[in-house]
């Protein structure tokens, strides 16, 4: 075996390391399972620490297959679907690639659900219908704005009063997350984003305890310190099972060829397919993988993959 075809120094394969809650697998391993239902409450707590009447304390996790009333229609799938006690349920999804029918899709997502909580005839129920609330982080700006969060609902577009709570969206782009200053970020949820972006940078090259340590020194609530540690506890390579650390690994080499030759296509990329390519290799490379894995995925050789770190 050459020494191209083994795990980078430092990579997602080290003992020291944690998940990148920014692939697939990572994000619904850690927000999405039963086993981690805590970390996905604390999660919605805090991004909607200033939408929520008051905190949430139990979540059911749902059928992410939601209902389509359109003929021979696939039924979409989101990433994680859960609900509370009054039946408020939220959607959470992960984005790392750009598609021009975003919001589309995100409302269409909403509606299906509102649509589910009405009987046809029955008008009385409409007052009772429960709100849907949607969380998207992007790794890319969807507005180029600068900001980290931004939230959209369904409001008169001339005095800006909203005439209906049922659909809140909240976009959270974490490309806007400044992970200089991570002993003070502000906000909670600015906190939180500053330490899952820390998790997807393999540049930095930083270990389990460096992560603990780096919360240590984060101007928060010992409260959020301790939900931050029980994060990090979690993603943990050295927490995962055989069997998930091989799904991990499988969801790391899978390219989204669909996705990266959209993504170049929409955003009017002058390369189009080749940068995308050329994107999906330099994230496989910041994941640790090897050159040769990287090369056998993507075509490009490694003299030219070496060159993209």
């Amino acid at each position: 075996m050459s020494k191209d075809s083994l795990p980078r120094e430092g990579s997602v394969w080290s003992e020291g390391t944690v998940l990148n809650p920014f692939t697939d697998f990572g994000f619904k391993y850690l927000f999405g399972t039963e086993k981690n239902k805590d970390l996905t409450i604390g999660f919605i707590n805090i991004i909607l620490k200033e939408e929520l009447e008051s905190p949430i304390d139990e979540i059911e996790f749902i059928n992410k297959e939601l209902t389509t009333y359109l003929e021979d229609a696939s039924r979409p799938v989101v990433d994680i679907l859960c609900r509370t006690k009054d039946g408020v349920r939220y959607i959470i999804e992960m984005q790392n690639h750009y598609y021009r029918y975003m919001f589309d899709r995100l409302m269409y997502y909403n509606c299906g659900l509102i649509s589910d909580t009405v009987f046809r005839g029955d008008k009385t129920m409409y007052g009772d219908i429960k709100k849907v609330f949607t969380i998207c982080l992007s790794n890319f700006q969807i507005e180029k704005n600068g900001l980290i969060k931004n939230e959209y609902k369904m409001c008169n577009t001339k005095t800006g009063r909203v005439i209906s709570n049922l659909i809140h969206i909240i976009t959270l782009q974490l490309p806007c997350v400044n992970i200089k200053n991570i002993a003070k970020s502000g906000k909670d949820y600015e906190s939180l984003l500053v330490l899952l972006k820390l998790m997807t940078d393999r540049k930095m090259g930083m270990t389990y305890k460096d992560f603990m340590a780096a919360v240590d020194r984060i101007d928060v609530s010992n409260e959020l310190k301790r939900y931050f540690k029980d994060l990090i506890c979690k993603a943990a390579m050295t927490s995962l099972s055989e069997s998930e650390r091989e799904q991990y690994r499988q969801h790391l080499l899978e390219v989204p060829w669909e996705d990266v030759v959209e993504s170049a296509r929409e955003q009017g990329l002058e390369e189009g397919i080749e940068k995308g390519i050329r994107q999906v290799a330099k994230s496989m490379l910041s994941q640790g993988l090897s050159l040769e894995s990287i090369s056998k995925a993507t075509g490009l050789s490694q003299k030219e993959i070496s060159k993209l770190s």
